[in-house]
């Protein structure tokens, strides 16, 4: 079976549907926790750091952020490999369960009150954790989809997945925004902090049952055919028996796709997490916005966001993924400075423009960029190929872009110098997508 065919098997809209659902619903889930401890970032800083200084609280819940991602590549690595030998459902099945599983458990976590030290240490290893496992969620999501959707539209059906991490956000955001309008300061640090993290037990059931009703993909049972074929062949001395490297010469092959991949991965990471995790507190610190407000103003940017996804997705797969990666980079290098100006002073109407527009620009990164990935990598390095760079760019751009927003403000005293970190970060971005080849449209490589 040639692998341009193998998208068209998924003609059935049953599996599709069924494919669709189950592999958003866990980076729904992810997305859901991360943001989660974003927003409720101020009132986690009270609960487990404690200090007169409440910027140092802050910044060392940020740094718990960052820190947890610091596995986020071995996570990638072992997810990865697995993925790619024994199949992306499983692997699936596996990750959900574990990042469900750590993210319910930090919500019965008692605070420094009660136990001190071993507070922060508890949710620095439940974090790891969540880590750890949700380094092979997004991958594997975006692999299992485009190995099931048509060359046409590939692009609009993955962004299914960045959807879901949207939808996952707002579903955080909502919460956040409602708590901290009806909850007073003193229930929200004994209990109502803990509600976002114990949803993640039953949904973390349902997803697993959804993936468990699921068949692998037909393009990695090509692949696995082919290979049972070769082994075969080998052991019949009809062709030469392979070697550990043989063995491992997708990967190694992989290695140049995911260096530029890596390249487009900062500007995802760390506009997400700038944008999306930060902004919340950089309203209340800097505009001196009530925590309600301030999270008001991500939950309808949010929710129009929800549009811009399928949209900015559907206009790569007419457009291609390399112009429309490259608008974005431009204009974030052009436009980053002078709309974070423009929330100096903002009310909530004008601080929803401008997320807007930031969000905007953004989605033309964050829709494109699953397939994108996927596109440039073969079936059995697929899995590997995208979570590694995914990952890593996320350890390096996405869990410190909060602290390093925070901690550019303090320095320089600049209340827009966070946007020379989304400057930078475009620019790494503009220079993997200019060294990189057009993909849209294009059979997968089998």
């Amino acid at each position: 079976m040639e692998a341009a065919t193998l998208p068209r098997s998924a003609s059935d809209r049953t599996t599709l549907r069924r494919v669709i659902t189950a592999s958003g619903l866990g980076t729904v889930l992810e997305y859901f926790d991360y943001a989660s401890y974003s927003y409720l970032a101020t009132t986690l800083a009270t609960v487990f750091f404690p200090t007169e200084d409440h910027s140092v609280a802050l910044m060392s819940t940020f740094a718990v952020f960052a820190l947890s991602f610091l596995v986020r590549p071995l996570g990638a690595f072992v997810w990865g490999i697995l993925g790619d030998r024994v199949g992306r459902k499983r692997i699936l099945a596996t990750t959900i369960l574990l990042m469900s599983g750590s993210t319910f458990l930090i919500g019965f976590l008692p605070g420094y009150a009660s136990i001190g030290f071993a507070a922060p240490v508890l949710l620095l290893l439940l974090r790891m954790t969540q880590s750890f496992s949700a380094a092979g969620e997004y991958a594997g999501a975006s692999t299992f989809i485009a190995e099931y959707a048509p060359d046409r539209n590939r692009g609009l059906l993955i962004s299914v997945v960045p959807l879901g991490s949207a939808i996952g956000f707002l579903a955080a955001s909502i919460m956040a925004t409602v708590f901290y309008a009806v909850l007073p300061p003193e229930s929200m640090q004994a209990w109502g902090w803990r509600i976002p993290f114990l949803v993640a037990g039953p949904v973390g059931l349902i997803g697993l049952y959804l993936r468990f009703r699921l068949e692998e993909t037909p393009q990695f049972r090509a692949a696995v055919e082919k290979e049972k074929a070769r082994i075969a062949a080998s052991r019949s001395g009809v062709v030469p028996t392979a070697s550990p490297l043989d063995r491992g010469r997708h990967v190694l092959a992989a290695i140049p796709s995911m260096g530029k991949l890596l390249l487009v991965m900062s500007l995802n990471a760390g506009g997400y997490y700038l944008l999306l995790s930060y902004i919340p507190t950089y309203l209340i610190e800097q505009e001196k916005m009530s925590e309600a407000s301030s999270n008001l103003v991500v939950t309808i940017s949010l929710v129009v966001y929800l549009a811009m996804v399928p949209a900015a997705a559907h206009l790569s797969d007419r457009l291609g993924r390399k112009r429309t990666l490259l608008i974005s980079s431009v204009a974030f290098i052009l436009l980053s400075y002078p709309l974070m100006m423009l929330f100096s002073g903002a009310s909530v109407v004008l601080a929803v423009v401008v997320l807007l527009v930031f969000l905007a620009i953004f989605s033309l990164n964050d829709a494109v960029f699953p397939a994108f990935f996927t596109e440039m990598l073969s079936t059995r390095s697929r899995y590997v190929g995208f979570a590694l760079p995914f990952n890593i760019g996320a350890m390096l751009f996405g869990g410190v872009a909060p602290y390093i927003g925070t901690w550019l403000i303090h320095a320089t005293g600049n209340p827009q110098a966070p946007a020379f970190f989304l400057i930078g970060v475009a620019a790494l971005s503009l220079i993997g997508v200019l060294i990189s080849r057009e993909t849209a449209r294009k059979p997968l490589e089998a």
